[in-house]
């Protein structure tokens, strides 16, 4: 199961550990392996990291997106009422 709340943490902690372009480097390698490793539960994961990472909330394209991964990602807190 993909937590958004952790994904909104990692992005976090790479913002306050990293310079942008490394932090960006780490997420798309990270995310390259997945992808080729045939994990789609990790690749959605560390997009979520990326979209984060880069602008905080998701556009409603995005989020429309998701809505074909809704049984494999956890809302938070404040989106499951």
């Amino acid at each position: 199961m993909i937590r958004r709340r952790e994904a909104r943490l990692v992005a976090e902690a790479l913002h306050a550990r990293y310079e942008p372009m490394r932090a960006v480097v780490l997420i798309s390698r990270v995310l390259q392996k997945a992808l080729f490793a045939g994990r789609s539960d990790e690749v959605v994961f560390w997009a979520l990291v990326h979209a984060h990472y880069r602008g905080g909330e998701l556009s409603d394209s995005t989020e429309a997106q998701l809505a074909a991964f809704r049984d494999c990602i956890l809302p938070d807190d404040d989106e499951a009422t």
